[in-house]
């Protein structure tokens, strides 16, 4: 499965398909920044519904100025570290194997461990530990779209392969947020070209609307 990023701004963004069907929605109450709290909310999106009816999957606090970044998520509430409607912090969920690293592991809803790992010239590698063997990549600079929806494009695109049993929505989920902190780590929180969509453009969510 292929999901690319339009735009290509992780947590201001949708997440489309191949064939042109919009999976999920990303969007962010204000603009990030280190000194305040912000939220991020990812939606499951589903054809024929208005956004306020599209299911949640959950929210991310990005903490701000010594405050831990947090999850609520139905996903992870056996994770729960928070007494707080099954928060769980993001280092708790998501932990580093290396102090000074930027690789993170995490359980999958099949009690099997993964890790998120950042490499130059390859991307994000999504690896399932116990067999070594790729389940998903993210390349972050835009490469040539040779078929499909976007064909003849320039796009960021999350792969995820055939032989991954994770749940799509954990998937996603940590993707976006290992996206955002690599791009924190750079400075370019957000990296949008001139000739991308808007969310809700690509959504069809626009003046809260149906689905396209």
């Amino acid at each position: 499965m292929e999901l690319y990023l339009i735009p290509n701004d992780p947590v201001n963004t949708v997440l489309i398909s191949a064939d042109g069907v919009p999976h999920f929605q990303v969007r962010t109450s204000r603009r990030l920044s280190s000194l305040r709290t912000s939220s991020s909310v990812i939606l499951r999106l589903a054809p024929g519904l208005e956004e306020s009816e599209q299911e949640t999957l959950g929210e991310i606090v990005w903490g701000g100025l010594g405050r831990n970044s947090v999850v609520h998520s139905e996903l992870f509430k056996r994770h729960a570290t928070l007494s707080s409607d099954k928060a769980v912090r993001v280092k708790d969920l998501l932990w580093k194997i290396n102090t000074f690293g930027t690789s993170r592991c995490f359980i999958g809803n099949d009690e099997e461990e993964y890790l998120w790992k950042f490499s130059k010239g390859t991307g994000f590698q999504l690896f399932h530990v116990r067999t070594g063997c790729v389940k998903a990549l993210y390349e972050p600079n835009p490469s040539h779209v040779a078929k499909g929806a976007f064909e003849g494009q320039f796009k960021t695109c999350l792969r995820i392969h055939p032989s991954c049993m994770l749940d799509l929505d954990i998937l996603v989920l940590t993707f976006i947020i290992m996206e955002k902190k690599r791009r924190d780590s750079l400075g370019d929180q957000v990296n949008v070209s001139g000739e991308e969509e808007s969310v809700a453009e690509a959504s069809g969510l626009e003046g809260g609307g149906g689905m396209m």
